[in-house]
């Protein structure tokens, strides 16, 4: 005979599923990302494309037996030139000790270079003589270390670009317009971008439209082919150099450049393979925390992305969200604006602010519209909005009371413009701030 269970009666039985789906909501499943890197790298650390630590020996063994190292950089990066300088130094002490060229100077200066290198021009006299600031726009101090290294251990040196002055005749005239003269400072053969390089260029392009797209002369379609014909020059003129020096020294070559014309092998090492068919090249890029895309180089040194604001703030891209507030001077626009270090600013004019790129994108959309820059900015839980004001104009910023962590804090919809308070170089950054 079938014994009745008193305990599993319907009504109970019904309780227990509530219950269970009660626990179960309670308790959500977390979806973890790949294991991407192993661990949490310090600033310079080295990590190999398996997401590992890297020893700098390890690292200096991959140099051996290479004929191009290329070193990417964001221009500015104070993390990625001390990173370099390393490499550089452990090189020149080596017994393959490397000849140096530079996407920052243009092939029309080796003399000065030839001068550098003979001992007739100083340390002290690069940046005027090869009129720097006015050519390349980011601070000689930054590659100081570089051309000290170089001097102290009689390297050879190069430039390895195509002359600015052409280049933007390019991108304005086309390549018709240039004289005999002009011409000779092209590469011999100017090699289109690869396929896959190409929605990244695209997005550089879109970047720089509202820029460009003040000549009124050009359409959408002839600006964008001189822009990839432009980019085209400057990979196939460093990689043609490149190939030059190595036939000419028989030493291996260290090119320092962008991380746009390094990363993937898309630009220059592409164009060294096909001039210099099996050379053997290793590419070094930074790595600024967030997505880690082993593919894009041999090996990465993790360097936050940093920027040194005309209001006188220092902002990370910690790759973990947002921009952190890393320095504030006093009595500067971001001081008056009521940003202390150590706040994050999570947003402005409708833009995530995850890479300084992003920064670029909202000062933009402000500039263009007249509007002042807002920042949606969290400190210790709390969110506020800190006003600098309108770009490009001395004015005073002013901070809101922060607001609770359950307010809403996204900036008005019709904030919108180019953020001149970004850095601005001669040659595009990638979307991806490398």
């Amino acid at each position: 005979m079938r014994m009745r269970n008193p305990g599993l009666t319907a009504p109970h039985l019904a309780l227990l599923l509530i219950l269970s789906m009660a626990l179960t909501g309670c308790s959500p499943r977390v979806a973890h990302p790949p294991l991407a890197v192993t661990f949490l790298p310090a600033s310079g650390e080295f990590v190999s494309v398996d997401g590992d630590r890297l020893s700098f020996d390890e690292v200096m063994a991959l140099t051996r037996d290479t004929n191009y190292i290329l070193l990417g950089e964001n221009h500015p990066n104070v993390c990625d030139h001390t990173v370099q300088q390393r490499v550089l130094a452990a090189m020149a002490e080596s017994d393959t000790p490397p000849v140096v060229g530079f996407e920052m100077v243009a092939a029309d200066k080796q003399p000065v270079l030839d001068d550098f290198a003979a001992g007739i021009v100083e340390v002290d006299d690069l940046e005027a003589e090869l009129e720097w600031s006015e050519r390349w726009g980011y601070p000689f101090a930054l590659f100081r270390g570089h051309f000290e290294i170089i001097r102290r251990h009689s390297l050879p040196v190069a430039g390895l670009n195509a002359p600015s002055a052409v280049t933007r005749k390019i991108a304005r005239q086309g390549l018709d317009g240039l004289t005999p003269d002009e011409v000779a400072w092209l590469p011999a053969v100017i090699v289109p971008p690869a396929d896959d390089q190409m929605p990244l260029l695209d997005a550089v392009f879109e970047l720089h439209q509202g820029r460009d797209s003040r000549d009124p002369e050009l359409d959408e379609a002839t600006r964008r082919e001189r822009f990839l014909l432009v980019q085209s020059i400057w990979d196939s003129a460093m990689a043609e150099a490149a190939v030059a020096l190595r036939r000419k020294y028989d030493w291996p070559v260290l090119v320092v450049a962008g991380g746009g014309h390094v990363e993937h092998g898309w630009g220059i090492a592409r164009r060294i393979r096909q001039f210099d068919p099996g050379a053997r090249i290793l590419l070094l890029m930074p790595w600024r925390g967030g997505e880690f895309e082993a593919d894009a180089a041999d090996a990465f040194f993790f360097c936050p992305d940093t920027y040194e604001s005309r209001m006188d703030m220092t902002l990370v891209a910690t790759g973990r969200g947002g921009l952190l507030v890393e320095r504030v001077g006093r009595g500067s626009r971001a001081e008056t604006a009521g940003l202390r270090p150590g706040d994050l600013l999570i947003e402005a004019a409708g833009v995530r602010l995850d890479r300084l790129m992003d920064l670029h994108a909202a000062g933009f959309k402000v500039h263009k519209a007249d509007q002042p820059l807002v920042f949606t900015v969290q400190r210790a839980g709390r969110s506020f909005k800190a006003d600098v004001g309108r770009l490009g104009q001395p004015g005073q910023g002013r901070a809101s009371k922060p607001e609770t962590d359950h307010e809403t804090d996204a900036p008005p919809a019709d904030e919108s413009g180019q953020e001149p308070d970004a850095a601005s170089g001669t040659q595009p950054e990638t979307p991806r701030g490398r």
